[in-house]
């Protein structure tokens, strides 16, 4: 945990450091990104979870955007029980741009529904989260970006708690998004 602290400050850091950057995007741009990230939740009877997501991100303006994307995640918990699950994130960014430029800090707040199937039982675990993240992308041409951020998620409500779930855990997440996406412009 101490070394995912350590990387969140460096993070910010960095963002501070590029406040002032520039990114290639205007207001009307689409951004289509697929994405991966993997997370784990400590305690007596912990997870660990592997998601793919795909996002779609309209630039409402220069600086806001809106997003949504199906999630798609693998789990496996400390009794080696697996399940699969299915899901949707919607966000909304506000990111740190100029005319022209290598780097597009972000920040913003997400919803994420994730509906949750495990192997042996018929009833899907539903839950819903709220959070923030914090990220940059990074322009690898015109383009294209890899796009890397922080997000930090609380579960908020469910068919099920995680105290009645026998998880030792607060229903936070923290968890390192990698992807790639491809701009959608009207160049």
């Amino acid at each position: 945990m101490t070394e995912l602290k350590i990387a969140c400050i460096c993070l910010f850091m960095l963002l501070l450091c590029t406040i002032e950057s520039a990114a290639q995007v205007q207001k009307g741009d689409s951004n289509l990104g697929l994405g991966f990230d993997t997370n784990s939740l400590s305690g007596d009877n912990g997870e660990s979870r592997t998601n793919i997501f795909l996002n779609y991100t309209y630039f409402i303006g220069k600086r806001i955007s809106l997003g949504v994307g199906p999630r798609f995640g693998w789990l496996k918990d400390a009794n080696d029980q697996k399940s699969n699950s299915i899901g949707y994130n919607v966000f909304l960014n506000y990111a740190f741009v100029s005319e022209s430029g290598i780097a597009m800090p972000y920040f913003g707040g997400q919803f994420t529904k994730v509906s949750q199937k495990s192997e042996g039982n018929d009833d899907p675990l539903v839950t819903n989260s709220i959070g923030g993240n914090i990220g940059i992308r990074f322009f690898l041409t015109e383009r294209l970006n890899l796009d890397n951020n922080f997000s930090y998620t609380r579960v908020i409500s469910g068919n099920d708690t995680l105290d009645d779930l026998g998880i030792d855990a607060d229903g936070t997440v923290i968890q390192l998004n990698v992807g790639l996406g491809y701009i959608l412009g009207k160049r």
